[in-house]
Parts: C-alpha cells; structure tokens; sequence
C-alpha cells in the first residue's frame, strides 16, 4: 500500500490578465474579452492552452448561451472552443460564483489534491450599454420582479435598516466610497481614472439614487474582461512573473445572492454565521493581523462596512468609525481595493474575479499609479500619488454578493 505523500502539493497563481475596461458601447463580444484575458494570463504564466485542465469560464454568449435548449452544452462547449480536452468542469456556468474567489478555492483544491495540475479562471462581458440598467442588476425572481426592484433599492434598504440598528451614518459610507474611488482616479486602467479626487462631501453631493445612497456610492457598469492561472507552485516558478500561493480561504452560502432581497440578519432569525470566515483563517495558518493588503467586494459603500464587520476585523456596528480610523488607505494599517474596487476600477457583472488579481499584483509590487517610478517597482507610499501597500506578504480577497450573510474569501500570499 503506498504511503502518504510527506509534502503536501501548493497551489499557486501564476498568471493574471485584465483586458480593457471600457463604460462605451463596444462591438466586442464576452467571448472575446475572455479569449484575450485567457491568452494573455497564459503568457505571463508561460504555459500554453494546452497545459489548460481545468476551467471556469463566465461570459454573455457562446458558448454560455442562456436558456434550457443551450444549457448541456454551457461548458463542454470550451473544450471545442479551446481544441483541448478538459478533465475539471465543476465551476457553476455562467455564473460570477463560477468565475471569481468560489472558483479559485476550488482550482487549487483540485491541484492540491492532485486531480490536475493547471487551470484557468476566465471572465468577459458585453452586456452594458451607456443609459441603460446593467442587465445583472435588476432580477427577474418573483419576489422581486414584480416590484420593479433593482440593486441599489435593495441595498439602500439594508442600508437604512443598518443606520438605524448601528447608528452608521451616510458619511462613514461616504469614508469608505471616497477612499476606494481615489485609488481608481489614480489608477490609469481604471475606468474612472482621473475622476477624481473626492472627499467625503463630493461622496455626498453627488445624485441620489435610492436614499441614502448617492452616485458615488454604488459601482458602475462596464464592459471587460479578465482571467487568473492556477497552477502547482512547481510549475509556476517556471513563470515570468513571481507566483502567489494560495494559502486557504472559504466559501458559504445562506440564501440567493442577487435573487431573494439583501438582508441585515438572517430569514431565520438571528445573525449571520461567521464561523467560516475563522475557519479560513484557521486553515491558512494566519491571522488576521498578519494581512496586508485586503480587496474587498465594494458593490455599494454601506456594504464596505459590513464586510469589516463579518470578517472580523471589528464588531458589529464597529465598521463606521473603523473605516473613518483611516486603516483603508495606502499609509493605514490595512490598504483596500487598492485598484479602485467596483466602484472606480471595474463592475462588469463577474468582478469577483477582479479581487484576487489585484491581490496578486500587489504582492507582486506591479500596480501604476502616479509614482514617477512605479514601472521599476518604486512606490512613495504616499496617499493621493500611490496605490502600493508597503512591502505586503499576505494579501486577502473577497468576493461577495449582497448581505446574504455568505460569500468567499481567499488568502494568498509570496512564494518566499
């Protein structure tokens, strides 16, 4: 009988990409965004396609058509597409979950477990179009279909119910819009690049659309695309670029995401269970002192606070004066969406997949801003002029939806 393997195979990232974010009307389809960013997270982890074992895969259109006549083939039409054949199909199709933190968890579960070695996590959309709703937001689901709701509606909700259970006030939400945008106006990628910079009274001057939450708090809608890829870290020392390994991290779901209404606690009654996210930290073996730069999922400003909350960096109630402490910016104790989040860089329907690659590169010390010499990796750390966390190691990512009380969040960290 053969032994247990002594050492335990890593999963590491070994390749990011981010195509073009654009907010104009494009005649680019999904597809194409995805094919791009697969290509070019392939280059940078020097591997080919057919090195690709595993994918996830979410996109607007072929061959992720919508309805049930298409449904069989929503996956297995990749391996047509890619020309190789594909061994890990357990990503949800069609799916930001499928895309984004969910699926990273489960690429380097797979490779660690030694089902396969390699896979991509790709992403593209095409579906906005300048004056219109995004698509993504407004649910078609009977319970909220019939009232005309749509995301910023729901949010403000909880919002509301927050301020009034907390005593949070819209200018700790304004505190935590002002801090991420700023990041995005200084970041030449972003699609809200130059837009600013903002203080907390632009935040709450700009147009109200659904009280309490202004323009400047909720995430735009754009086009783009992106792809990571997740390898064993053997392999992706063999990369151009450093690997990042995933340390851990954890996933729950309470109720639908984006179909039934957000809520502040429960449907059953009671608070949401944390005990997950402790069990990501357990599992990575550290802390949450021990991060160094966080990329939250920053939909709407009210739920940047919640987030702290149910991560555990502070109690409930406690995320308002956290975020005003200052501990979200490039010189405070934890720098966050440094990129610009949803709200300044990118919402293109799927940005879980966003969080992690800016993780990446932050670890990595490849992020532009406005430091003369950011191109040879030197940064001032200097708030207004930089994006770049001082020397971080440890980097967290989360990717979630509305308060649902679930979500996912992984962990990743330096090769040395």
């Amino acid at each position: 009988m053969a032994g247990v393997p002594k050492r335990r195979r890593r999963a590491a990232i070994s390749g990011v990409y981010t195509t073009a974010q654009s907010q104009s009307a494009s005649s680019r389809y999904g597809l194409s965004y995805a094919l791009e960013a697969i290509t070019g997270a392939l280059a940078e982890a020097n591997l080919g396609k057919r090195d690709i074992q595993g994918l996830y895969a979410a996109i607007d259109g072929w061959p992720q058509l919508h309805g049930p006549s298409s449904s069989r083939y929503d996956a297995t039409n990749w391996a047509t597409l890619l020309g190789v054949p594909l061994r890990w199909l357990t990503g949800s199709p069609n799916s930001g979950n499928g895309s984004g933190v969910s699926a990273l968890l489960d690429a380097a579960a797979a490779i660690e477990s030694g089902y396969i070695d390699t896979a991509v996590i790709a992403a593209g959309m095409s579906a906005h179009r300048p004056g219109a709703t995004a698509p993504w937001t407004v649910p078609t689901d009977p319970l909220t279909d019939w009232l005309g709701s749509f995301s910023a509606a729901q949010f403000a909700l909880v919002a509301r119910r927050y301020m009034h259970v907390y005593g949070a006030t819209v200018e700790q939400f304004a505190a935590a819009a002002s801090t991420i945008r700023n990041y995005g106006s200084i970041n030449p990628d972003a699609v809200f690049s130059r837009s600013g910079p903002y203080s907390v009274q632009d935040i709450l001057d700009a147009p109200m659309v659904a009280d309490p939450l202004t323009r400047l708090m909720c995430a735009p809608a754009n086009n783009g695309g992106a792809a990571i890829v997740v390898t064993t870290l053997e392999r992706a020392r063999d990369g151009t670029q450093a690997p990042v390994v995933v340390l851990g991290g954890a996933d729950q779901a309470v109720y639908p995401a984006y179909a039934e209404a957000p809520l502040l606690e429960h449907p059953a009654g009671g608070p949401f269970p944390t005990r997950w996210v402790d069990d990501a930290f357990g599992r990575s073996e550290v802390s949450r002192d021990d991060v160094d730069v966080v990329q939250l999922y920053d939909s709407f400003a009210p739920w940047v606070l919640m987030q702290w909350e149910l991560l555990g960096y502070c109690l409930p109630g406690e995320g308002g004066a956290f975020v005003e402490s200052g501990v979200m910016a490039v010189d405070g104790r934890w720098p966050t969406c440094t990129d610009g989040g949803c709200s300044s860089f990118s919402d293109f329907g799927v940005p879980a997949i966003l969080r992690p690659i800016e993780a990446v590169r932050q670890l990595r010390g490849q992020v532009a801003d406005d430091c003369p010499g950011w191109r040879d990796g030197v940064h001032t750390h200097r708030p207004g002029q930089c994006r770049q966390a001082r020397d971080p190691r440890v980097g967290l990512a989360v990717g979630m939806g509305p308060p649902t009380g679930g979500g996912q969040l992984v962990i990743v960290a330096k090769d040395r």
